[in-house]
């Protein structure tokens, strides 16, 4: 099935519709967030909390695209959740717009590279490495992740590249596949 070619009604109000979840969603990822960097503070783990839930602050992105399929969709998608977010209470307040338009650019990328064309595994997999490479160099500087040593560095790379495969790829397929079991999506099967 190709891409749609344009924006319509239909595809507006899924989009918000998803944004509206996220947004809610993002805030329990927050409430999670911190309750599980209290935990582990203790134990030296606290720099591979936000790492190691990436996924759940990006997987709305690749949710989007998949049930949308049009390009800025991923994006849109994930600065509208981060605002909804920050609105909604989350911890990390009006910053989270920073974050979301990271995750939604990473996410766009791996779709483009496909021309926007492809609707699966290999893609929605993409998107995911593209993300996790775009945003953990945001981090470097926004975070200072910069002045972590390499060891560090790479065990915060490789959990974050773990967290968004299991959420952006695993629950995303998951949930996507639900949604075409509802018969309100036309042929969009992950393949």
């Amino acid at each position: 099935m190709a891409i749609n070619s344009r924006w319509h009604l239909q595809s507006v109000i899924e989009v918000a519709i998803i944004s509206i979840f996220l947004g809610g969603f993002f805030v329990f990822s927050d409430w999670l967030y911190t309750l599980v960097y209290g935990l582990v503070t203790p134990l030296g783990l606290a720099p591979f909390v936000g790492d190691a839930l990436f996924g759940l602050w990006c997987m709305g992105g690749s949710l989007a695209f998949m049930v949308v399929r049009l390009p800025g969709a991923a994006l849109i998608s994930e600065i509208v959740g981060a605002l909804l977010e920050s609105m909604f209470g989350g911890t990390f307040g009006i910053v989270a717009l920073s974050a979301g338009f990271f995750q939604g650019i990473g996410t766009e990328l791996g779709f483009a590279a496909f021309k926007y064309k492809k609707f699966n595994f290999a893609s929605l997999t993409l998107a995911a490495v593209l993300s996790t490479i775009v945003t953990f160099t945001s981090a470097l500087f926004i975070h200072g992740y910069i002045h972590f040593q390499l060891g560090l560095l790479l065990g915060l790379f490789i959990t974050r590249l773990v967290s968004n495969l299991i959420f952006s790829v695993g629950v995303v397929t998951l949930v996507y596949k639900l949604f075409n079991r509802t018969g309100l999506s036309t042929d969009r099967r992950i393949k």
